[in-house]
C-alpha cells in the first residue's frame, strides 16, 4: 500500500493508539513513533458486581434477564471517539495525508465518530489489528498490502 512520505498514520485498537510519520517513501514506509497511548481497563468484577436485572410478565409466571451492559464495550467506544477526535485535530498538519490503521472492531467505532469532512480526509484505511507491532513490523506490513 502506498503511504506518501511525511504522511501521518494512526494504529490503533480498542485499548491502544500510536501516531508515527513515515519518514521513508511511498512504497518502503519507515515509520517514526511521535506518540502513543494505552489504557488499562479493569477487570469486570471492579467495574460492577451487580447481577442483570429481571422482569417479570404480569399475565404469566414466565421472567427473563435483561442483558447486562459491557463495560469494557462502553470504555472502548469512549477511546475509540477520543481517537477520532484526535485525528480531526491532526489533520490540519498532516500536509501529506492521514492513514488510519485499526482492527476492524475499532476501526468501525472510529469511522462512526469522524465527521464527514474527517472521513473524506483519509488517504486510506486499512481493517488491521496491528497495535501491538513494532513499527518496523507494521512499515512491513503496510508495504506488502
Amino acid at each position: 500500500m502506498k503511504v506518501p512520505h511525511d504522511a501521518l498514520v494512526v494504529v490503533a485498537d480498542g485499548g491502544r493508539m500510536a501516531l508515527y510519520r513515515n519518514r521513508g517513501s511511498a512504497f518502503d514506509p519507515e515509520l517514526e513513533l511521535i506518540e502513543q497511548e494505552a489504557v488499562e481497563f479493569p477487570k469486570t468484577s471492579e467495574l460492577g458486581a451487580d447481577r442483570p436485572g429481571r422482569a417479570f410478565e404480569s399475565s404469566s409466571s414466565r421472567r427473563s434477564a435483561y442483558e447486562v451492559t459491557d463495560i469494557h464495550d462502553k470504555a472502548e467506544e469512549g477511546f475509540c471517539r477520543a481517537i477520532a477526535d484526535r485525528i480531526a485535530a491532526l489533520l490540519p498538519q498532516a500536509k501529506a495525508g492521514l492513514m488510519l490503521v485499526a482492527a476492524p472492531r475499532a476501526l468501525g467505532m472510529i469511522r462512526a465518530a469522524l465527521s464527514e469532512e474527517a472521513r473524506r480526509s483519509l488517504i486510506g484505511e486499512v481493517g488491521k489489528d496491528y497495535a501491538g507491532m513494532s513499527a518496523a513490523d507494521i512499515a512491513r506490513a503496510l508495504a506488502r498490502l
